[in-house]
Formats: C-alpha cells, sequence, structure tokens
C-alpha cells in the first residue's frame, strides 16, 4: 500500500517531526515570506535519473519538442515564448502554450499552472507538489504521461500546484525546494513551464538531506530548453518569486494540504489506492466525470 497522499511520506512514528509536514506557524499566525537571495553554488547538474515514464526532451528543426511516452505517442510543442521569459526587473509575462492535440498549458499568477483542452473545465485533478520531496518525483515518473495523455484526449483538467512543504528548520530541504519553486515561477510561457518542471524531477536531489538546486544548477537545467535570456537569469539569481512561494504555501496547508504529493478530483483529496498506480489514479478520476 502506498502512504497517504496527504500524510508524511515516509515517516514512521517515533522517528521525530515528519519530514513532508507542513512549517509550523509561528504564534499570532503565519509571519511574512520573506524573500529568496540564495548564493550561486558552483558545479554541474547532478546526473539525471533513469527509469520509465516521464518525457524526453528532443530538438527537431530547431524547435524543442516534447515526446510524451505513453501506450501512442504524443507530442507536445513548444511554440512561442522566446527565450527571456523572466520579464527583465518586472513581473514575468504569463502565456499560454499551445500542446500538439489541442490541448494548452496555461501559468497562473499564483506559480500554478492549468493543463486542459479549451472548453474542458471537468474533472479537475489538482496536484499538489514540492520538488525537494522524493515521493514527489517518483509520483511524477509514474503518472505524469498518463495525465498529460488524459489532458490530451479532453478528459480532464490538470492543475500542477507547486509548494514548499518543508518547515525552514528541514534544511536543506526547505531551501532546495524554495529555490526550485521559484525559479520555475520565472517561466512565463506554458509550454517551457511543463519542460522545466520536467527536467527539475529529473534532476531532483537523491533524498531530502541533499543539497541541490544550487542557482548555477537552476540555470544549467534551463539552457537546452532556450531560458537563456537575462531576464530569466536575472529572476533565478534572485529568486524573485521566493516570498510568494511561501506564501502560496500557507494558503495550500490552510485549505488542508498536510503532505505531498496530494491529489484532488474535483475537490476531494484521494485514497492511497486511488493512486498506486497510473491505471488506479485513470480511474478515479473518470469516476468524477
Amino acid at each position: 500500500m502506498g502512504n497517504p497522499p496527504n500524510a508524511p511520506w515516509p515517516h514512521q512514528p517515533g522517528q521525530g517531526p515528519p519530514p513532508y509536514g507542513p512549517p509550523p506557524m509561528p504564534p499570532g499566525g503565519p509571519a511574512p515570506g520573506m524573500p529568496g537571495g540564495f548564493a550561486p553554488q558552483p558545479g554541474p547538474p547532478p546526473p539525471g535519473r533513469g527509469g520509465g515514464g516521464g518525457l524526453v526532451l528532443a530538438l527537431v528543426g530547431g524547435g524543442l519538442v516534447l515526446v510524451l511516452i505513453v501506450v501512442g505517442v504524443v507530442v507536445l510543442a513548444l511554440q512561442g515564448g522566446g527565450d527571456d521569459d523572466g520579464g527583465g526587473g518586472g513581473e514575468v509575462q504569463l502565456r499560454v502554450g499551445k500542446i500538439a492535440g489541442g490541448a494548452e498549458a496555461a501559468p497562473q499568477a499564483d506559480g500554478s499552472l492549468v493543463m486542459s483542452r479549451p472548453g474542458v473545465t471537468a474533472p479537475v485533478v489538482d496536484i499538489y507538489e514540492d520538488f525537494a520531496c522524493p515521493p514527489c518525483g517518483a509520483f511524477d515518473q509514474k503518472h505524469d504521461p498518463m495525465l498529460k495523455q488524459m489532458v490530451v484526449e479532453g478528459r480532464a483538467k490538470v492543475v500542477f500546484h507547486p509548494m514548499l512543504i518543508f518547515s525552514e528548520s528541514r534544511q536543506p530541504a526547505h531551501d532546495n525546494s524554495l529555490r526550485a519553486a521559484a525559479a520555475l515561477r520565472c517561466v512565463g510561457d506554458g509550454a517551457h513551464w511543463l519542460s522545466y518542471q520536467d527536467a527539475l524531477y529529473e534532476h531532483q536531489p537523491e533524498n531530502e538531506n541533499a543539497t541541490g538546486y544550487t542557482t548555477d544548477e537552476l540555470l544549467s537545467l534551463a539552457e537546452p530548453l532556450g531560458l537563456t535570456g537575462g531576464g530569466f537569469t536575472s529572476c533565478v539569481k534572485s529568486q524573485r518569486y521566493a516570498a510568494s512561494v511561501k506564501t502560496v504555501s500557507r494558503g495550500y496547508i490552510s485549505s488542508g494540504i498536510s503532505g505531498t504529493p496530494s491529489v484532488r478530483v474535483n475537490g476531494r483529496t484521494l485514497n492511497p489506492s486511488d493512486i498506486e498506480s497510473p491505471e488506479a489514479l485513470r480511474r478515479a478520476v473518470e469516476a468524477a466525470s
């Protein structure tokens, strides 16, 4: 049996605070999030993890194409976006990314991303994820191809919610997670957002005790995707959206998200048996249609 999607994972009684539980609230309520400002650290990104599923990046005719490995190949074409998603010193300009097959990927102002075909509004699959949480990486590898396929087929609307679930005392996982989630906010085009999310999971730290997602790594992972402009680089280096990531994450926790990965379908948190396999998750989504 898997662990409940809204419970610490993997945590056993008597081992101290849950590694994936919500950050404790200070007296008098949550304190305002503080800006980031993480110094670049040298070193190339760690080698990507092997395994099945996921997205494979390829260069086709000078344009990036995401090849989705499922039964029957679905191609997600990156269109537009340019290489300067950071928007200079101001807010990142959000743009809908087109996905082959008629679906779209639309980044939202709160850092989430809505992936759906135009006109498809239900069922809604909300996925709450933390990039420094190893089970979130395993969930992504297992379920991401199937979820993207359901979107392309018009059978679901999927919303990704990157968040910070680690408390500040949980180092280096807290800072790893914050740097990664804030960097993703620097990507304005929806198709590039999806490809960068995949790259983050592919190069996830081995565990919550390993330092990863350094500034240099975050920029290196973005470079093959064409995210090399000065605006994007400045946004990542300054961790422009770190405070917003903290604020949004506190909101998710207040709504009942107590661990990652968590999955809700039409607002209902799924049971462990619903996310044990892509087939089980598909059945849970289709049952809510």
